[in-house]
């Protein structure tokens, strides 16, 4: 009979939160995040610097020169992108409204290990994206994508610090 009440217990605690467990893993920020953290490496690598300017957001756009950012970013670093050996995400904001919908969804994402064809290895390489954002859909986008350069001691962002 005990066994029974578990299994009663567990059956009814699934059918009232399994919506928002299924809705949360198909809208998952990470999981989306990945596919096209791969894209974004691939515009660095080729510094497609028209492709990466049309990913940030429309009021970052707006108050930036991005395509003299990104150059100063090629510039500062060592060598072209040719790897990296995994991602991390450090920082993550998610947020729903009473019915499921998403309403907020950022995130910040780090190329671990990025090594460029010199040889050269960066391990603070990344950026932060709103992949939601209802109050104000001009902020969904890149906001900033930067490198901590260990040398020097200082970061190259492009977009807003």
């Amino acid at each position: 009979m005990r066994k029974f009440q578990v299994a009663l217990a567990i059956l009814m605690s699934v059918s009232l939160c399994g919506c928002s467990i299924l809705d949360r893993l198909k809208n998952d920020p990470k999981k989306i995040e990945s596919a096209n953290a791969e894209k974004i490496f691939e515009y660095i690598k080729d510094e497609d610097t028209d492709a990466l300017c049309g990913l940030f957001a429309e009021y970052v756009q707006d108050t930036h020169d991005l395509e003299a950012e990104w150059e100063a970013f090629f510039d500062a670093i060592d060598g072209t992108p040719v790897s990296y050996s995994g991602l991390s995400f450090p920082g993550e904001g998610y947020e729903t409204d009473p019915d499921g919908n998403v309403i907020d969804s950022h995130l910040s994402v780090n190329y671990n290990g990025v090594k460029t064809d010199t040889g050269e290895t960066y391990d603070e390489f990344g950026y932060l994206i709103y992949q939601a954002y209802a109050e104000d859909p001009s902020q969904e986008g890149l906001i900033n994508f930067c490198v901590y350069l260990a040398e020097s001691d200082e970061w190259v962002t492009v977009g807003d610090s």
